[in-house]
């Protein structure tokens, strides 16, 4: 739990709409290593622990708070209080190895990557990072930190497929293009996409976490640090949002981000969504950021989680996870599609409320880590066809994959259904044998669910057969 007094020790100011983080002489960081361990790790350093993080600072590794901060969290997810340091027995001389460097260099990785990038790496982050330094395509800290910035310029956080001689892409399975679809990223987990979980007209949303979170004031104002189960409050009126909790109270007019650090999982403590089956379960927990907003143009305050794609999917609740692998194949390449379209093309289902899609059946059902955890199966096949999408027939851009429950024995065309010419890939009614509804559960245009399970259940059928059925005229795209 960090008070006002802790985040004044630790040089950050806390006002209205800003966060200014003090300039600081080597010494007088050194005087403040023992506050700085007590933020990361919850008491004071002993002896061997202050002697090594002063060391640190003293020897010029660790410049400035956010640098000491940083490499803090970075031993402590690695289940240490110190790492190991070799120095120099004479001022200015050159007794590190270059193996030793080249390690250094590897571990700074997670603590530059957060300074630069403002959160924490994915793994697939971290490992692409740490291997281009293993190669020697990186050699020293200060070309790590122009890499990361130039990347952070190009709004990516990582670079191309390609690096050290190697590819970092999987190959594409057959009947699967490998293509860099436009407006969609190339990160190994996805794009970030933003979804709406719930609003509220009046009530605060609350909102905690298993580990140590930031509060963010906009895009990337640090306000603070909190740490496990410490719980923060936001709420909105007098046209400005009202943080409060564990040490932290401050008005802002900016939008709020809690961004969990070392993969801790956020619990939207306010919200209820409690399993119909499992006594006592609440899916009200997610991977990545939990942003809250006001909408553009109504008195609502959302609660929006943004995560990786991949992230977002294993908490998809439109399946149990049983069933034929080839069925969810093309479930999870429906999934996905689904909420790409709404993210690079049509630039979300609510726009005024800042997320792509919602986390109700209305969009695709979604109820996060929870649902993953209780559903294992499901990440395992749904990585066996990561970063495939269903495309248009040139293979540029992801097209609608709405599907439903089951049909009467055919789907409906879009011109039928919504009297639509709009997607060409949906104009064609097909027949649906396996249907075991006498009526349409859902609109009927699409991939019908149970008809995609019949035909793999009892035909055989491949992933790539039922979404190229169902989808006319389509490609399916290995887009990262």
């Amino acid at each position: 739990m960090i008070n006002v007094k802790q985040l004044l020790i630790i040089g950050l100011i806390i006002g209205a709409n800003v966060a200014v983080v003090r300039p600081v002489h080597a010494q007088d960081l050194v005087s403040r290593v023992n506050a700085a361990f007590r933020v990361v790790y919850g008491r004071n350093p002993n002896v061997n622990e202050n002697s090594y993080w002063a060391g640190r600072v003293t020897s010029g590794e660790k410049k400035d708070w956010n640098a000491l901060l940083g490499a803090m969290f970075y031993q402590k997810g690695q289940g240490l209080s110190v790492g190991t340091r070799k120095t120099s027995t004479k001022a200015g001389s050159k007794a590190v190895t270059k193996t030793d460097n080249k390690q250094q260099i590897i571990k700074d990785v997670l603590p530059l990557f957060i300074k630069i990038f403002g959160n924490n790496p994915s793994n697939a982050e971290k490992a692409w990072w740490r291997k281009r330094i293993s190669c020697n395509e990186i050699k020293t800290e200060n070309a790590l930190i122009s890499s990361m910035q130039f990347h952070r310029q190009k709004k990516v956080r990582m670079g191309r497929d390609t690096i050290c001689g190697q590819t970092s892409r999987s190959a594409a399975a057959t009947g699967v293009t490998t293509k860099t679809v436009a407006g969609l990223s190339n990160h190994p987990m996805g794009d970030q996409v933003r979804i709406g979980i719930y609003g509220t007209n009046g009530s605060a949303i609350s909102v905690t976490s298993s580990g140590s979170y930031q509060i963010r004031e906009g895009g990337s104002k640090i306000l603070g640090t909190l740490g496990k189960d410490d719980v923060v409050q936001v709420s909105w009126s007098d046209s400005k949002y009202h943080v409060r909790g564990s040490g932290v109270s401050f008005d802002t007019t900016n939008k709020i981000r809690l961004v969990p650090l070392d993969q801790a999982v956020m619990q939207i403590k306010s919200y209820s969504d409690p399993s119909a089956t499992i006594p006592g379960k609440n899916y009200n927990k997610f991977r990545g950021i939990i942003e809250i907003r006001k909408c553009d143009g109504c008195g609502e305050l959302w609660a929006i989680n943004e995560l990786r794609t991949e992230y977002y999917l294993r908490g998809l609740a439109e399946t149990s996870g049983e069933g034929p692998e080839e069925y969810l194949k093309a479930l999870s390449i429906a999934a996905r599609t689904y909420v790409l379209y709404h993210k690079a093309v049509t630039g979300g289902r609510s726009i005024n409320k800042g997320y792509d899609i919602g986390k109700t059946a209305d969009d695709q059902l979604y109820r996060g880590y929870e649902y993953e955890i209780i559903t294992p199966r499901m990440a395992s096949v749904f990585n066996k066809v990561k970063g495939i999408i269903v495309a248009d027939g040139e293979g540029d851009s992801p097209v609608s994959t709405v599907y439903f429950s089951d049909s009467d024995g055919r789907t409906r065309s879009a011109k039928e259904a919504w009297n639509t010419d709009r997607f060409p890939h949906l104009q064609k009614s097909v027949a649906d044998p396996h249907h075991i509804a006498s009526s349409c559960r859902g609109h009927c245009v699409g991939m019908s669910a149970q008809g995609a399970y019949g035909f793999a259940n009892k035909d055989g059928w491949s992933y790539q057969k039922i979404l190229k059925y169902f989808y006319q005229g389509v490609k399916l795209v290995k887009a990262y």
